[in-house]
């Protein structure tokens, strides 16, 4: 993993999770992000990834989640990609 940058490739699973999580922490301690920093994005991370999984899709099939996070002139930039149901929040 660059300092700076990380990208990972998830199944559809809630056990996802813990590896989501040991990224998040290893790039956090990489970019000095203080505790409350990381906590904050760990935890929408866990709330993106679980509604993703929970809400997303309508079979049993492996789905992949793809998650980039990247540190560019003192922003941190993530993206998630998924397949699964597009979310309408008007509905």
């Amino acid at each position: 993993m660059v300092a700076d940058r990380v990208s990972l490739k998830l199944k559809n699973c809630l056990s996802e999770l813990s590896t989501l999580g040991s990224c998040l922490e290893q790039l956090g301690v990489a970019l000095g992000l203080s505790s409350k920093t990381l906590f904050e994005i760990s935890l929408s991370m866990e709330e993106l990834f679980s509604n993703i999984i929970s809400y997303g899709y309508t079979d049993d099939a492996v789905h992949w989640i793809k998650v980039a996070i990247s540190h560019e002139d003192g922003m941190l930039i993530i993206r998630l990609e998924d397949d699964g149901i597009p979310f309408d929040p008007l509905k």
